[in-house]
């Protein structure tokens, strides 16, 4: 129904009128605030998921980590208990001496490039004179305690990475959620007036406010 005011065309709604008028509105919000929160929800999700993987993949990389800190101690204990099977093979007691002192300080080094270093010259002692198993097993125990090295170093830049990428992950997390809070309140206030509207359209009662 339209009316006239002061010269200005004015449309009355009646009852009906008034109620899907106010029911669009709550579906033109509803599908406002749905596609943003669905967008949202999409990139929300996605960073937990890679925050959750990448807690896993730490934990992971952190029993490597002592696994290998504890290898690699443990092989080079391991060379120290045979040297003593040296002189039985007729290597000088100096050189012996002069194998565990290095093995001792391999042992203590941060720097892989130090370490085979030292390692290097253990191996030079170790080739004087003829072979023997006991000089092949401590050869194969200190080369494997460098390699276990190795890897440690290699992983724990890994893991500077993964720490890197997990606190961008949380950063983006954090910002996304207030506002993906308030989107999913938004729209369930919003599915509950548009609710109680369509609930208007079977009853007679009075519409007195939109």
């Amino acid at each position: 129904m339209t009316a006239e005011v002061d010269g200005v065309g004015v449309t009355l709604l009646g009852r009906e009128g008034l109620i899907d008028a106010v029911i669009l509105k709550h579906n033109k919000m509803l599908e406002k605030y749905n596609f943003e929160f669905e967008e949202l929800d999409t990139r929300f999700s996605s960073y937990s998921r890679e925050i959750d993987n990448s807690k896993k993949r730490h934990e992971e990389m952190l029993e490597r980590i002592d696994v290998l800190k504890e290898k690699r101690q443990q092989l080079y204990h391991q060379a120290e208990n045979i040297m003593e099977k040296l002189i039985e093979s007729g290597m000088e007691q100096k050189d012996v001496n002069t194998i565990h002192d290095s093995i001792a300080k391999a042992r203590s080094l941060s720097s892989v490039i130090e370490e085979k270093a030292v390692v290097g010259s253990i191996l030079s002692v170790l080739a004087v004179g003829q072979t023997s198993e006991s000089k092949a097993s401590i050869h194969s125990k200190i080369e494997e305690a460098v390699a276990s090295h190795e890897e440690l170093i290699s992983i724990s830049g890994l893991e500077n990475s993964l720490r890197e990428d997990q606190k961008l992950h949380q950063d983006e997390l954090s910002k996304a959620k207030p506002r993906h809070s308030w989107l999913e309140k938004r729209i369930q206030s919003h599915k509950e007036a548009l609710s109680y509207w369509e609930s208007l359209k079977n009853t007679g009662e009075e519409v007195t406010a939109v």
